[in-house]
């Protein structure tokens, strides 16, 4: 659950809502600069089912300290491991190269996005059942290596436009975008082998933002996005949680990214 404090309440976009925005913007994907990596499905595959092991755990979402829902960077690491377990589990038996990507990013979100944010942590800090998360995603990593055989260009610049996608979205419906703040997505290939280059996010109004440089087919594209809106007030449990959800108004965030 991405959790945003505005005016209007507390702003809830689901992971499975935002995996969503991350397929639309994969569809949409490539132009003169920008090449899709053959083959792109799995590609698109990720984009769409990425965060796939939070499906269950959002039906009845945590609650926090303070009794407001529980943001996703918030959730407790045991919880957190086993449901990228789920998903990228989920995800491997759809089709085994998206799984690939999907365990890749799984490993990401515990090493600097496997070092693209700066030099992994040292793993004698982290906590057990990280570690075991990422020993065996290693493991599924290099069978998964085995079995396909896919191109180790092709592999990277995949891992590499998920985080393009996944990032994006966080900076439309989270943070940085609704305060009015510029963003980055930094090494994002243009092709396989490619080391990547930065695109540069800047918000152009209370819907809309502008990427430089500009990576999708047409001028501008719609990204909406599923959310609802809650009051921002303590809860006494997760149950009660699930109460004011579901009588929230689904409503559709109407973000678009455009050219400079």
């Amino acid at each position: 659950m991405i959790v945003s404090p505005r005016p209007e309440g507390l702003v809830l976009v689901r992971q499975v809502d935002h995996q969503e925005q991350c397929a639309a913007m994969a569809s949409q994907w490539g132009n003169e600069t920008f090449a899709r990596p053959a083959p792109w499905g799995p590609i698109a595959g990720a984009a769409a089912w990425h965060d796939e092991g939070w499906r269950s755990w959002e039906a009845t979402p945590g609650v926090d300290m303070s009794g407001r829902p529980t943001d996703f960077v918030d959730i407790d690491r045991e919880t957190h491991v086993g449901l990228y377990e789920d998903g990228i589990a989920t995800c491997v038996r759809r089709d085994p190269l998206t799984g690939l990507l999907v365990s890749l990013h799984g490993r990401g979100l515990y090493e600097r996005r496997l070092g693209i944010d700066g030099p992994r942590p040292d793993h004698g800090t982290r906590a057990p059942a990280v570690l075991a998360f990422l020993a065996a995603q290693t493991r599924l990593q290099e069978d998964l290596r085995r079995r396909l055989r896919p191109d180790p260009d092709w592999e990277w610049a995949g891992y590499r436009l998920l985080q393009a996608f996944d990032l994006l979205s966080l900076y439309l419906v989270w943070r940085a975008h609704p305060a009015g703040r510029e963003g980055s997505l930094v090494r994002v290939p243009r092709w396989p082998g490619d080391e990547g280059i930065t695109i540069t996010l800047r918000p152009t109004g209370r819907w809309r933002a502008s990427a430089d440089p500009y990576p999708f087919a047409a001028d501008e594209v719609m990204l909406d996005v599923a959310a609802r809106v809650i009051p921002d007030r303590r809860h006494a449990g997760p149950d009660a949680l699930s109460v004011a959800i579901a009588g929230a108004r689904l409503v559709r965030l109407p973000y678009v990214v455009h050219r400079p």
